[in-house]
């Protein structure tokens, strides 16, 4: 008998009650309010801000998507390592301004920050509101369902066929919602501790484990490559993606997006203290970088080994199943999961913060209570998971080019959020143009002109929103007008 798959689905098993288990056990600090909910109150200590952000920061793609990047496009791709050590140093050099702005003025959510941010302007604050939450809101919440949809199959790998793809979105969409419907911002944060944890052992694990059984070891992994495949070891890599002036633009959207990203924003709030915010920062790079130390050797192996695989996203756990021991198989992939959830349930979190602090509360009921407004979240994500799991499982084709507007995007946010704190001229009217202006042309560059001049979309978006930012600052004077 095969006891194989009956040992995936133990291990499967094991992770979900754990998780659950976890969110359930952080209800025993929670207060019944929205500040609760969306920003735990301000009250995460170090280990914990250090997880929910690196946990929230990785995604699927660190998994998979990193090591199919490198099965494409060589080593260039590893360049982009730098992805991950900026956003921890702005963490702190921008997060304590912003963490001393939350705890002066009450602020937990991205309109929460703008309104106050850009005071004064009327209408015009309220269309920079809701241009820059609205854009969060939807590139956040296809970004959600991307997550499922890139790992549900993992479920069928890890079961051998027990837990089919489509049964697995659904497990992973319902225990995202559990997650934040029973702890909120509070329940999000502990599980993203162990799942951080858990994640970079499992992936470090692999990342040597793999190339060491398979070619003998990591410095014969890049011995080999150098004879059988040297191109994957230069820039711009063998598809010739990696200009100078195309790496400079991908490195600058994806770091200054992921800052402004809804779910990464919200963690400037958390902070217990400026002492809790600076030295997570700090163990936030050392994690964020280290844990892609081997995925170069994990990469170039995979095209060693498998020089025309159809789907190198996949690679992973198809060289766990191959190379690895079952049982250390499914356990590594129920670490993949772990960090797409980790950024799933955040991101679903979220979204209901916009929704119900951004849009209902101030557009909807001003005068609720905060019992009030907790229901509502509570219920807003429900509602939002059943959006995910429909948007998931249409699977649509436009979908993925959506997506890549979504580092984009809301790296055109970038200068909206940050330069007010270095420069308080910035007017109400010069952000609402800034932020309007910016995304259309995201989507142009995106769409119908795409990367022109080997330019990524999102440094077009970026140039366009800090230009028109300071230009109609200057033109309109004093803030305010």
């Amino acid at each position: 008998m095969d006891y194989e798959p009956y040992l995936g689905v133990a291990v499967l098993l094991s992770w979900l009650i754990v998780l659950v288990a976890v969110s359930v056990l952080s209800t025993r600090y929670r207060k019944l309010s929205v500040a609760d909910f969306a920003i735990t109150g301000g009250t995460l200590g170090t280990l914990t801000l250090l997880f929910t952000y690196s946990a929230t920061y990785h995604s699927a793609y660190a998994f998979m998507g990193t090591t199919g990047a490198i099965y494409v496009h060589g080593i260039s791709w590893w360049n982009n390592v730098h992805w991950v050590v900026l956003p921890p140093i702005l963490m702190w050099f921008i997060g304590r301004k912003v963490w001393k702005l939350s705890k002066s003025h009450e602020l937990m959510s991205y309109g929460d920050y703008l309104r106050f941010t850009y005071s004064g302007g009327g209408i015009y604050t309220e269309g920079l509101n809701l241009v820059a939450s609205v854009t969060g809101f939807i590139y956040v919440l296809l970004y959600t369902a991307i997550q499922g949809l890139g790992v549900s199959y993992l479920f069928q790998m890890a079961s051998k066929g027990l837990i089919s793809s489509d049964v697995g979105l659904a497990i992973f969409v319902l225990l995202n919602a559990v997650i934040v419907f029973v702890g909120g911002a509070r329940g999000v944060a502990w599980t993203d501790t162990v799942q951080g944890i858990f994640m970079i052992l499992a992936y470090v694990a692999a990342s040597i484990y793999i190339p060491t059984v398979a070619l003998g070891n990591i410095f014969q992994v890049y011995s080999k490559a150098a004879q059988e495949i040297p191109q994957w070891l230069y820039l711009p890599g063998p598809a010739g993606l990696y200009t100078p002036q195309y790496w400079v633009s991908q490195w600058l959207t994806i770091t200054l997006g992921m800052v402004v990203m809804p779910h990464i924003w919200l963690r400037y709030y958390m902070a217990k203290s400026l002492r809790v915010l600076k030295w997570a920062s700090v163990f936030s790079a050392i994690y964020m970088t280290y844990i892609y130390t081997f995925t170069p050797a994990l990469g170039l192996t995979a095209k060693l080994l498998y020089p025309k695989y159809p789907v190198p996203d996949r690679l992973v756990p198809e060289m766990l199943l191959a190379y690895t021991p079952f049982a250390f198989a499914a356990v590594v992939m129920a670490g993949a999961l772990a960090a797409a959830l980790s950024t799933s349930d955040s991101q679903l979190h979220s979204v209901t913060n916009i929704l119900v602090v951004d849009i209902y509360k101030p557009y909807i009921r001003p005068n609720a209570d905060e019992r009030h407004l907790y229901n509502v979240a509570r219920i807003a994500t429900i509602i939002l998971g059943g959006i995910v799991a429909m948007i998931s499982y249409t699977r649509p084709g436009i979908f993925l080019n959506i997506l890549a507007m979504a580092t984009a995007g809301t790296a055109a946010l970038f200068p909206i959020f940050i330069v007010p704190l270095m420069w308080r001229r910035v007017t109400p009217v010069a952000g609402f143009l800034s932020a309007s202006v910016s995304e259309i042309i995201v989507g142009i560059t995106t769409f119908v002109i795409k990367d022109p001049l080997g330019i990524a979309s999102g440094l077009w978006g970026l140039t366009t929103s800090i230009s028109i930012l300071i230009l109609a600052t200057l033109i309109t004077r004093s803030r305010g007008k």
